[in-house]
């Protein structure tokens, strides 16, 4: 019985999905350094979730909450020296199917993200972002403690 020899398989797009959480920013210093061994791309994705109220649509985040999130995930990404990365934010209901989606659109071989996020009580309720990813990715996930 002759045995294939392994695919070798290569890591050209790396994703980490960041909401200004320690897990999150673990989670990408992990990616940066993946990416940067790899000699991947790096996409860092914020997602803005929105809820939908009684009395309209309401920000979970607001713009100076992304501001901050996006400096600090650029001082990470510069800890681990040159590296291509795009910063990507995105509004949603749902950030768990938005980055699948993104992670499709944009041909990613591989999705990082901590194990615990900014949650809260809706995690406890509904399961975390990171296990409907792990779920619903078609590439590989990998979750930082």
């Amino acid at each position: 019985m002759d045995q294939e020899s392994p695919k070798e398989i290569e890591m050209k797009h790396i994703m980490t999905a960041i909401d200004g959480s320690e897990p999150s920013y673990r989670a990408l210093l992990q990616a940066a350094e993946l990416a940067k061994t790899l000699k991947a791309e790096l996409s860092i994705l914020i997602v803005r979730e929105f809820v939908v109220g009684r009395k309209g649509v309401y920000a979970v985040m607001n713009d100076e909450d992304i501001r901050v999130i996006q400096k600090k995930a650029e001082e990470i990404v510069q800890t681990t020296g040159e590296l291509e990365m795009n910063i990507l934010v995105e509004k949603s209901r749902d950030a768990a199917f938005t980055i699948v989606e993104i992670a499709i659109d944009k041909g990613v071989d591989l999705i990082v993200m901590g194990a615990s996020g900014k949650g809260g009580f809706k995690t406890f309720l509904l399961g975390s972002v990171s296990t409907e990813v792990l779920r619903k990715s078609a590439c590989p996930v990998m979750i930082v403690h």
